[in-house]
């Protein structure tokens, strides 16, 4: 089911990261992400959406973590394939 593969993805990428090693936007970030996951089946919130908020999340990973870049990569293609 897509809703179940794209929280496991956001799992994934929470577990990539160190709970020490993430800035405070980066883990905001992350829960919006869980958020966005968890209301799928509601009307979409207000900007930013969560692409967009995924976007934001790989541009402050992508140079340090490679690994989570992937991660968030893999995110929004998953988004993308829903139609979000």
């Amino acid at each position: 089911m897509p809703i179940d593969n794209l929280k496991s993805l956001i799992q994934d990428l929470h577990d990539s990261f160190g709970d020490d090693e993430t800035s405070a936007q980066q883990q905001a970030l992350l829960q919006q992400l869980h958020n966005y996951a968890h209301d799928i089946d509601k009307a979409e919130p207000t900007p930013p959406s969560v692409v967009e908020s995924a976007e934001i999340l790989l541009e402050e990973v992508e140079e340090d973590y490679p690994q989570a870049a992937a991660i968030v990569r893999q995110v929004i293609n998953a988004l993308s394939n829903m139609g979000i």
